[in-house]
């Protein structure tokens, strides 16, 4: 489901509730559609992916707070001249009110050394009118760094 509106009364549009949003975004970066999840982004979204921090970084630049869909669109794209994502999978969904939290395994690869690694990502999402206004990433770098070191 790619539409951020559902059919309430005759006439009218209802934003999707939370855990519609929740279900939809992750169920669209499950099967590779980062489109369909793009959408649900707010323009103004923060996007928050564990903080820079020298020495780690370098190795990820994609890491840190970008502001708005063209930012956030912009880390994930730095990302993939870094790696490829092998699969992602919904390990566990929690909505409460409008905030939910996806656990999610990614297995990847680099794309400099052919590695791959797993990492489990606990993802924070906040929902407003539809929207996804705030997302955080919670994860251990280790096995990326690991992976991209080659050791």
């Amino acid at each position: 489901m790619t539409n951020v509106t559902i059919a309430g009364k005759i006439g009218t549009q209802t934003p999707l509730s939370p855990r519609q949003v929740a279900e939809t975004y992750f169920s669209s970066l499950e099967q590779g559609r980062i489109q369909d999840a793009q959408v649900l982004l707010d323009e103004n979204v923060v996007w928050e992916n564990i903080p820079s921090t020298p020495g780690v970084s370098d190795l990820a630049p994609w890491l840190g707070t970008y502001h708005g869909v063209p930012a956030a669109m912009n880390s994930i794209e730095v990302w993939a001249k870094y790696a490829r994502l092998l699969s992602f999978k919904l390990l566990r969904l929690i909505v409460d009110g409008s905030e939910a939290v996806g656990i999610v395994h990614e297995h990847g690869q680099c794309l400099s050394n052919n590695n791959e690694y797993d990492v489990y990502v606990a993802e924070n999402i906040r929902i407003e009118d539809g929207k996804i206004t705030y997302y955080r990433a919670y994860w251990d770098i280790s096995p990326l760094i690991k992976a991209l070191r080659n050791i």
